[in-house]
């Protein structure tokens, strides 16, 4: 049988999501085989299993953390509305069809079985599950037959953690309005209080946490802090559909429909410096995108409606006549066929036949069957600017209520082979989606997530703007996210009172766990680098030990105590630049976010990155020169007389350390220091040779190809720590 926690809010977006995802990935650490389950969840947003079942994402963000492969049981009643008092209604991972809220809400009490029996699956498999709420405990309009929050509780008999929101303020009135406003059985329920999305010193709050919790009679289990992680969040949702999210030279636009789903993805896009996302729902927003995505919807013919009603329509297809490259993916992919037909009202009320943005020689029919199916294929031969994809592998999945005939002989965007495809036969090679010059639209949602997709798209979009983009490597997006998942479970670790929750649980006598503070981690680990580098018969200038062990601790790789090179006294010189208050410059938006600007700033200094800048973007245009090698100019032009000292963090573009031994030959520069660590194979040891072969210009520069924007960073701030 096992042990449960459950995460309730008091309020929606409180952060229940997020912290669920958290104590997975700890349970998971601490070696329990552990499941997310909420038992009713409302998103636009969904996922299709192994089975073939759809169950919400922000279940599905749990089970990565937790290392699990993603099960309808940990979402079995999914709700996606369809219109303002509607939903279609999915169980076990199947719609059951399309219900009105009033007529849920009275229907609801009838899946407590079904809610019971996916519980009792996870509960024989697993070890720990943790629970998610959804909006409030203390809706009391709505706590008759509740199956999510205080009702699930009692009947799974699970322990609550209570999370409210500070960031918005009020948070002791949230804790003990919804304290208070429980039945007192639900009130014991409750085990712990947390704080979250905290801002600040926390010494400021104790005197409120001690009131609180003599006040509700409950202890507080936590204060987490406002974390910058980066993970998907279903409650993040208005922030992502914001109008502008500029950083990148690539501009893509994408359409707010309405009743928007699966948004997720563009998230690989938005990881990207080079790329920003604007979404939009205005033919006045739009403007000259460089790409523009039309996403899924839930509601195909009303969003195409919307958008031909406010002139969305004749804008894109304005566009799609410059060849301005536009993407559709499922229901986006739907609207850019000539004919929608809808006979049964399926998708919504307009039944009958509907004009199509007519950009592909295609028809979709709408059926009551849907397709739920994982899938994997590659790029068919593609035309058009994007035809360097043509080949590439790719995965996703599709969920769709409507199937798609060609009229003409099919350009097929790409060729599954796995699964069911868009016309419902074995999918060994078969034709999905279409492909005519620059349109391109299918059926797969995670298209763009494989690696090297979204790459390959945003060079391709830079060669039609005349640029060059100069980027780190391919993404590995599924070690990105594991990554984030740690950092996650770390920040909780330090900001929960995680023995306390074990007790709550019941688990203090299975856990065996030293609690290390990331401090001590970070203790320990310099300890272990000198123990192996001792081993190795290593021994390093107690001067230059500090930077040599941050690299190192940075990469896991030993190497770098041989191949960091050192001019003379450089660490010295370096530290009193920093105490002048210098400027530090990256070539890369990673490296500016590495430096520790807190530190930094203490000194007078601050840390800057050009790369993302239209004016180094459009002189780099202009002068047929990268962006490195422009970001260098600029910093030239700001910083070249001197009155500054700048020291430089070059982690990527190689380009950028020749234009810099070019600005220091024609004396319109002289840097504080140089740290020349970019990595890869093209010119990268020929300009760590060049800044090596300087006579009068302090640098620290990785020998050979080894490098990257992680190890500059790491410089930087061995510097930065160890100025006394």
């Amino acid at each position: 049988m096992a042990r449960s926690i459950m995460i309730q809010g008091t309020m929606s977006n409180a952060g229940k999501s997020l912290i669920a995802a958290g104590l997975c990935r700890i349970f998971a650490q601490d070696g329990y085989k552990t499941a997310p389950f909420k038992s009713q969840n409302m998103a636009l947003n969904s996922f299709i299993t192994e089975d073939g079942l759809e169950m919400g994402r922000a279940q599905v963000v749990q089970a990565e953390a937790a290392g699990v492969k993603p099960s309808a049981d940990m979402n079995p009643i999914l709700l996606k509305p369809t219109t303002d008092v509607g939903s279609q209604v999915i169980v076990n991972g199947v719609s059951i069809g399309n219900m009105r809220a009033k007529d849920y809400f009275a229907y609801k009490k009838q899946l407590i079985p079904q809610i019971m029996e996916a519980y009792k699956r996870l509960d024989e498999a697993y070890d720990v599950i943790v629970i998610e709420g959804a909006g409030s405990p203390a809706e009391i309009n709505l706590k008759s037959d509740d199956i999510v929050n205080m009702g699930l509780a009692a009947m799974v008999d699970a322990p609550v953690l209570l999370a409210g929101d500070i960031d918005r303020g009020g948070v002791f009135a949230q804790l003990y309005g919804t304290v208070e406003l429980l039945e007192p059985e639900e009130r014991n329920r409750i085990k712990g209080l947390i704080i979250n999305k905290f801002r600040g010193d926390k010494s400021i709050l104790e005197p409120g946490l001690r009131q609180l919790e003599d006040l509700c009679k409950i202890p507080v289990a936590g204060v987490v802090p406002y974390m910058n992680v980066d993970i998907e969040d279903e409650d993040s949702l208005s922030s992502k559909l914001g109008n502008t999210r500029q950083k990148g030279c690539i501009d893509i636009a994408v359409i707010r429909f309405p009743k928007i789903s699966n948004f997720t993805d563009m998230d690989v896009f938005e990881r990207m410096d080079e790329v920003s996302i604007r979404y939009v729902s205005k033919p006045s927003e739009l403007k000259t995108p460089d790409m523009v995505i039309l996403p899924g919807t839930k509601n195909t013919i009303d969003d195409l409606l919307w958008m031909r009603q406010i002139g969305l329509e004749a804008a894109i297809l304005k566009l799609a006549a410059r060849q301005v490259p536009v993407w559709g993916i499922c229901g986006g992919f739907q609207m850019m066929g000539e004919w929608l037909v809808d006979e049964l009202a399926i998708e919504s009320s307009h039944k009958g036949k509907i004009r199509g943005m007519g950009l592909f020689p295609v028809e979709t029919e709408f059926e009551e069957e849907k397709v739920r199916t994982q899938t994997e294929g590659r790029f068919g031969e593609l035309y058009g600017c994007f035809r360097e994809l043509s080949g590439k592998r790719l995965t996703g999945y599709e969920i769709h209520m409507g199937r798609t005939k060609s009229r003409e002989k099919e350009q097929p965007l790409c060729l599954l082979n796995a699964g069911e495809s868009a016309n419902g036969r074995e999918a060994r090679g078969i034709p999905c989606g279409w492909n005519r010059k620059n349109l391109y639209g299918s059926y797969v949602h995670g298209v763009f997530d494989a690696p090297g997709i979204c790459e390959t798209i945003a060079t391709a979009l830079a060669a039609r703007k005349g640029i060059t983009l100069e980027m780190a490597g391919q993404m590995d997006y599924i070690a990105y996210k594991e990554e984030q998942y740690d950092k996650l479970a770390e920040i909780l670790r330090e900001s929960l009172d995680m023995e306390k929750i074990y007790e709550i649980m019941g688990l203090e006598e299975k856990v065996h766990i030293e609690q290390v503070l990331p401090a001590d981690i970070e203790h320990r680990s310099f300890e272990i680098i000198g123990e192996e580098l001792k081993a190795m018969g290593k021994e390093l200038e107690p001067e230059l030990a500090p930077v040599i062990m941050r690299a190192i601790h940075t990469t896991a790789d030993f190497d770098y105590a041989d191949h960091l090179k050192f001019s003379e006294n450089v660490v010295e010189k370096a530290r009193e630049a920093i105490k002048k208050g210098a400027v530090i410059i990256t070539d890369t938006k990673m490296g500016w976010s590495g430096v520790n600007k807190k530190r930094l700033e203490s000194y007078g200094g601050e840390a800057l990155c050009f790369m993302a800048d239209e004016d180094v973007a459009a002189e780099a245009k202009k002068n047929g020169s990268t962006r490195a090698v422009a970001s260098m100019d600029k910093a030239a032009n700001l910083f070249g007389d001197g009155t500054r000292p700048c020291i430089f963090a070059i982690g990527n573009a190689p380009t950028a350390l020749i234009r810099l031994y070019e600005l220091i030959q024609e004396r319109k520069i002289k840097p504080a220091l140089i740290i020349g660590a970019p990595v890869g194979f093209v010119n990268v040891i020929q300009s760590k040779e060049l800044i090596l072969s300087l006579k009068d210009t302090p640098y620290i520069v990785a020998e050979g190809r080894k490098g990257g924007s992680n190890v500059a960073a790491a410089i930087c701030n061995a510097l930065l720590y160890g100025i006394k």
